[in-house]
């Protein structure tokens, strides 16, 4: 019975620990920390790259020469120059000026395979007569004229020219910076080429002021006649004289009123002799036109002055004026590009004609040679076409005067 009481007993204890260990709840595991799911940033998605549409290239433009001013744009239509009659026209063909001028615009349209180049005009010093002459040329079937006019009294003759479809353009007279047109062209003109009178005119200004340096005595200035041209160099040379004073001693020297010589050499040497005898104080001179050099030097010597005594500056590289420069009869002269302003102005003419454009306004040099001056700055470089001007009309049967 012992035995058995001793086994209920260790089965009964036994119980009870099982009962009260089940009591006590088993430490609970934090649940496993749950990462939210890494969202990855999309891809990203390019936009399809989207070819820009082929440029659709305007028309290349055609190059102007590489020695082209502003504004020139090289004409590409196909003509022939057969059909384009060209002329200049002036009012006087024999003078050494007018024929280096012509040779250019001749020449020129040579070149470029102008047939009917021709020179209209008068020979009568007449500018009206001549531009009327040009008017009637253009009336009958001129396609492109340069008209020599050296004031605003052609501007209504210019528009009835231009008015028959005539491209017209002015060489050596300035036409665009006068008080008129102010920067413009006046009605009718298509292009105007020159070179500067303000700047040859204050140069000539400093040469002479040089010249006349600590001196006592009176400076001459002469012209052919009133135009924008010779009165524009006038005004410059007057107007730099008084700038040269701050430079040189000037204090003695006084500037006379100015004169008018002519065209045509012999009265203009009657005129200056003239002049001379009038004031002896004469020590320098100014002549703006192209027989100035040899019209003074002539005047000087027919007056009793020793050469070089009155100290010259003359206008245009002709042969006559470059024999009295080389002789020592003048101090320097202003080489207006001659032959230059009419061969461009032919050139600007068939640009025009092959649909092309060309500047309002060329601006060219006027270099003044003194006999040792070197390049265009010297009487060699302007010996040969002075002499080819002789000789080409001389061939055709006509003087250079």
């Amino acid at each position: 019975m012992k035995k058995v009481f001793a086994l209920i007993l260790a089965i009964a204890m036994v119980t009870v620990l099982a009962i009260g260990c089940s009591a006590t709840p088993a430490a609970s595991s934090a649940p496993a920390e749950t990462k939210a799911p890494e969202t990855q940033a999309p891809v990203e998605t390019q936009a399809p790259e989207t070819e820009a549409p082929a440029k659709t290239e305007a028309p290349a433009k055609t190059e102007a020469p590489a020695d082209a001013p502003e504004g020139f744009v090289k004409g590409t239509e196909e003509i022939n120059p057969a059909d384009y009659p060209v002329s200049i026209c002036m009012d006087t063909y024999n003078h050494p000026v007018h024929r280096t001028v012509q040779l250019g615009f001749l020449k020129k349209a040579e070149e470029l395979g102008y047939t009917e180049a021709q020179v209209t005009g008068t020979d009568l010093g007449d500018s009206a007569a001549a531009w009327e002459n040009g008017l009637q040329w253009a009336k009958s079937g001129g396609k492109g004229l340069l008209l020599w006019a050296g004031d605003e009294s052609c501007y209504e003759v210019l528009k009835q020219i231009a008015d028959t479809g005539c491209i017209v353009g002015i060489p050596h007279f300035n036409h665009i910076d006068n008080d008129t047109n102010k920067g413009t062209l006046p009605e009718g003109l298509s292009f105007n080429m020159a070179c500067s009178p303000v700047l040859y005119g204050t140069q000539v200004a400093t040469v002479l002021a040089e010249k006349c340096d600590g001196k006592e005595g009176a400076v001459q200035i002469t012209l052919n006649t009133h135009n924008l041209t010779e009165d524009a160099a006038d005004e410059a040379f007057r107007a730099q004289w008084e700038k040269e004073a701050a430079n040189y001693d000037l204090s003695k020297v006084t500037i006379l009123p100015t004169e008018l010589e002519g065209g045509d050499l012999v009265e203009a040497t009657s005129i200056i002799q003239g002049l001379i005898n009038a004031h002896p104080e004469i020590i320098a001179a100014f002549g703006t036109t192209g027989n100035s050099p040899q019209s003074w030097s002539a005047a000087a010597e027919n007056s009793g002055k020793k050469v070089g005594e009155i100290a010259i500056v003359g206008m245009d590289a002709t042969e006559g004026n470059l024999a009295a420069l080389e002789e020592g009869k003048v101090v320097a002269i202003v080489a207006q590009p001659l032959y230059e302003e009419a061969a461009k102005t032919m050139e600007y003419l068939d640009n025009l004609f092959r649909g092309g454009k060309v500047p309002a306004w060329t601006d060219l040099e006027a270099p003044i040679v003194t006999v040792d001056g070197e390049g265009v700055n010297g009487p060699a470089h302007h010996k040969g076409l002075a002499a080819e001007v002789t000789e080409y009309f001389k061939a055709k049967g006509m003087t250079v005067g």
